[in-house]
């Protein structure tokens, strides 16, 4: 057995497990552990510990039966672990592999279980915001619109259709929030993008050189879109300038809230080595 630490992105929540060592991750494809992109581990109730924090410190959601309570940081919306409210000690938790420091995630089988088999069939909330001012501007494009999990932040976009033949940048990254939140990205123009909602209920999180924030729903911490700080006086200034033209110009989306993607049909993501290559260097706490 190994003890393995994991923690949220902004370290409010610090947790232990012991597990025998990792040599596999498990993937569901489920409707929200897809927008999550959990990767599960599953150690005993007795083998797992907070070290920073409490369960109090993380948000709650759970939805259908309600069996089942997934449990994310307020703050940074790094999904830690889901809670089985009636099982047994050795089955009640799922970790996030995701959250566990210091693992290659990349590079470890995952073994697939298909979660959509499971309970009622998930039906996508109707999308109820704005489109973006490019929608009737291309014949070449199509509109895509998503959502977080339970509909109170959704999104939408005019992209070239998204299959098989879309060649604009992908990209899957390994730096620090990246790698925790499962973020799939592409990079549209902002007039390409709407993100849709009552402020309350959209979390924005940013930290290091704060130029961006990640966006999420408050409710059930699907993480959304990379938006543009709003308070740019939290911007350095010698960031302000060169950063500036690019942050207004562009609002990069995760994939993983359009129910009509289907990411496997895409061509392979580019892996942006993000943890080495994107300062300053992320301190595990």
């Amino acid at each position: 057995m190994r003890t393995y630490r994991g923690n949220c992105h902004c370290g409010a929540v610090v947790f232990e497990a012991e597990l025998p060592e990792i040599t596999s991750v498990h993937e569901c494809n489920c409707s929200i552990c897809h927008k999550k992109g959990y990767l599960g581990l599953f150690p005993h109730a007795d083998a797992f510990r907070f070290v920073k924090g409490s369960d109090v410190d993380m948000t709650s959601y759970t939805f259908g039966p309600k069996k089942l309570v997934h449990k994310f940081c307020p703050t940074c919306a790094t999904p830690l672990m889901a809670e089985f409210v009636d099982a047994p000690p050795e089955k009640r938790w799922v970790l996030n592999a995701r959250a566990i420091q210091g693992l290659d995630l990349w590079n470890f089988p995952r073994e697939h279980f298909d979660g959509t088999k499971l309970g009622d069939v998930y039906e996508p909330p109707a999308y109820q915001g704005a489109l973006p001012s490019a929608a009737a501007t291309d014949t070449d494009t199509k509109l895509y619109t998503g959502s977080c999990h339970c509909g109170r932040v959704g999104v939408a976009l005019v992209s070239k259709p998204l299959d098989e033949t879309f060649d604009e940048r992908r990209v899957e990254c390994n730096c620090s929030i990246c790698e925790r939140n499962a973020y799939y990205w592409i990079y549209p123009a902002r007039s390409q993008v709407v993100l849709a909602g009552d402020e309350a209920d959209i979390g924005r999180y940013a930290f290091a050189r704060r130029f961006l924030t990640k966006t999420f729903c408050r409710v059930c911490g699907v993480a959304m879109t990379n938006d543009a700080n709003p308070k740019q006086d939290e911007v350095p200034a010698d960031l302000q300038a060169g950063l500036a033209e690019w942050t207004t110009k562009h609002h990069p989306v995760n994939l993983r809230v359009f129910p009509d993607v289907d990411l496997a049909r895409l061509k392979p993501a580019e892996r942006f080595d993000g943890a080495t290559k994107l300062p300053p260097a992320y301190v595990n706490p």
